[in-house]
């Protein structure tokens, strides 16, 4: 897959975690840039496999904004770390991957319970689908999933402390890919961290690019 269809991939998820947060992503010709309404105006701007000089002219922004994080979605995510140290800033999160799923052939089938205990239910808001299991009265996981196109984004995908190791990060994903698959989706996004990426890779799902955050 080339670069300017790597990038459309980023601008679908940022689209649909957008959706799903409430959220109002703004292009400048330089850099997708989010305002994170949820905590306390910090602003987020991505960029996708930038040059290096425009990589510098970005990071120089944000070394005098401390309202301001940069992510940075790259396949040469090194040589960028790197610019970004000589320039002082602080790499925060260097193990995130975007990641990406063929939609066919997943399975529509609301999945069973990894336990008696566990409950499902379901809610939707606008083009974004929420998940959450509980054991009682107790929120043991959680996620959600928005439509953009024909993408599904994922996003938020959460398992308590306490009901870790337990098979319920598979469980949600196959609640909300069932769930979705009403929708006519082909493919599915997301944004893993480096704890969630084993789980989605068993899941089938492949990464496509690296993704590293820095601050001033």
């Amino acid at each position: 897959m080339g670069a300017h269809a790597d990038d459309d991939l980023l601008q679908t998820w940022i689209s649909g975690w957008s959706a799903c947060r409430g959220y109002e992503p703004q292009r400048d010709g330089r850099s997708t840039s989010v305002l994170l309404t949820d905590e306390e105006g910090r602003t987020e701007h991505f960029l996708f496999e930038p040059p290096t000089e425009r990589f510098r002219e970005l990071a120089a922004e944000t070394q005098q904004d401390p309202q301001r994080v940069l992510t940075v979605v790259t396949n040469r995510m090194q040589d960028l770390i790197d610019e970004a140290e000589a320039l002082g800033l602080r790499v925060t999160d260097r193990q995130q991957s975007l990641m990406k799923v063929d939609m066919h052939g997943q399975d529509v089938e609301d999945p069973r319970p990894p336990g008696d205990e566990f409950t499902l239910s379901r809610d939707k808001d606008g083009c974004c689908r929420r998940v959450t299991v509980h054991a009682g009265d107790a929120v043991a996981a959680r996620g959600s999933v928005s439509v953009v196109g024909e993408h599904a984004v994922y996003d938020r995908i959460v398992t308590e402390e306490d009901f870790r190791r337990r098979g319920l990060g598979s469980f949600l994903m196959r609640a909300l890919t069932a769930g979705v698959l009403e929708d006519d989706v082909t493919a599915g996004l997301l944004m893993a961290s480096a704890d969630g990426r084993a789980l989605y890779e068993y899941l089938g799902w492949q990464h496509v690019a690296d993704v590293f955050v820095v601050r001033g």
